[in-house]
């Protein structure tokens, strides 16, 4: 997740239902609610999928390999082990398999492998049914095979394999004293083993998911503490390199950023240009407005000079005190200085009062303009010294106006002054 994206209200419910089920040791139920419930649903088919497909291939496997069992029973009993084996069991294990492949119906994921533990154990109910043995025990251990692999092996759900090994229960003790009229010492017996078999294999059950549960909870405000940190630190950083009056840059930004771009346009051997811009007589206008309405001014120039950082690259920031920067990669002198002029008009089509300004009745600005291409002799040093020097002239030649202090490429320099009052 984007660590610039907002948390929600439902988020930050759901973060707040697990700090408290954590807290009140809401677990025992296995039950969240319905919010947390679903994701939880998500979260544990997506950590059981592998797991529950190696359960069913295996599952598959062993079923199929266990026909070589029905070989020492007569042809017509075979037929009908064969029969429930290979054309009902086997498909459905196949098919629910397959199932796991579907990714849009992977939330009925449970329900679909409890299905096919169902088919597999009434098979071999079916089979206790039809087998010839007198005691009816030659595919009795199957169920107790299947209870054990239901509720440790193949990753059912505490509810669906309780619910899953009942139903599997019941239809044995029907078909056992309805049907086979089994010995009542041989069903005591096979009921006690069902049954302890059962409690054993909830109670590994309950505790596998428990741990699932609490690990969903833990991770799910981990990764929500991490986005909290990861956004933190973003802001920090902001913080570290913009400026908090204006929100633009800061000088450090800028001072970055000419470092980054003079590297740029020195490999590619393209112009870069900075205009140094200042608000003419600010010093005025905080003496007899007040620093509130000096702090507005600020803000509000700031916001149509960042208005011509348009591009990648392009960087705007505050340079200090009523000083301002912009930074254009890629831009020569005459493109710089026809920007510098269409900040000078902007400004001043504001209509900021300014009646302590000896130049206009309103805030206007002044401003320095260079350019260069640099190269290995030429230091960026120097491209602010230009600037700076350009907008001493602008001051000094009446403000209000932009002065283009030079560019300077290898070996030539070119003076040009461009004004406008």
């Amino acid at each position: 997740m984007d660590p610039e994206t907002t948390v929600n209200g439902s988020e930050m419910e759901l973060i707040a239902k697990a700090k408290e089920t954590l807290e009140h040791d809401g677990l025992r139920w296995l039950r969240f609610p319905e919010a947390l419930e679903s994701s939880f649903n998500e979260f544990y088919c997506t950590n059981t999928l592998k797991h529950a497909r190696v359960a069913l291939l295996t599952g598959l496997f062993l079923y199929a390999v266990f026909g070589i069992v029905d070989l020492m029973l007569l042809a017509p009993d075979r037929a009908h082990m064969w029969f429930i084996r290979y054309a009902v069991v086997c498909p459905t294990i196949a098919a629910g398999l397959a199932f796991t492949y579907a990714s849009r119906l992977r939330r009925f994921l449970q329900p679909v492998i409890s299905l096919v533990m169902l088919v597999g154990s009434l098979g071999i109910v079916a089979m206790v049914y039809f087998d010839p043995t007198p005691t009816k025990n030659y595919y009795y251990s199957g169920i107790l095979l299947l209870i054990m692999g239901a509720f440790t092996f193949v990753s059912l759900r505490f509810q669906y394999a309780v619910s899953w090994a009942l139903a599997t229960t019941l239809a044995y003790e029907a078909v056992a004293i309805f049907a086979n009229h089994t010995d009542p010492k041989i069903l005591v017996q096979n009921t006690f083993s069902i049954i302890a078999t059962i409690i054993i294999g909830a109670f590994s059950n309950y505790l596998m998911e428990n741990y699932l549960r609490r690990d969903f909870l833990n991770s799910l405000l981990l990764e929500y503490e991490n986005r909290q940190l990861e956004k933190a630190s973003h802001e920090l950083r902001r913080l570290s390199i913009s400026d908090a009056l204006t929100d633009l840059g800061n000088r450090r930004h800028f001072e970055a950023m000419l470092d980054q771009e003079w590297m740029r346009a020195l490999r590619g051997e393209t112009p870069i240009s900075l205009i140094l811009i200042d608000i003419d007589f600010f010093k005025c206008f905080n003496d007899n407005y007040g620093h509130q309405a000096g702090d507005e001014c600020l803000r509000l120039v700031a916001e149509k000079i960042g208005g011509f950082a348009r591009r990648p690259g392009d960087t705007s920031a505050r340079y200090g005190g009523e000083e301002f920067v912009l930074l254009l990669p890629g831009t020569d002198l005459v493109q710089a200085a026809a920007i510098a002029e269409a900040c000078r008009a902007c400004v001043e089509s504001l209509m900021i009062p300014h009646s302590h300004s000896k130049v206009s009745d309103v805030v206007t600005i002044s401003a320095g303009v260079a350019a260069t291409v640099p190269d290995c002799d030429t230091g960026r040093g120097r491209l602010v010294e230009l600037a700076d020097k350009a907008l001493y002239r602008a001051k000094s030649e009446g403000r209000n106006r932009v002065v283009l202090g030079g560019v300077t490429s290898g070996a030539y320099a070119v003076q040009h002054a461009y004004q406008s009052v």
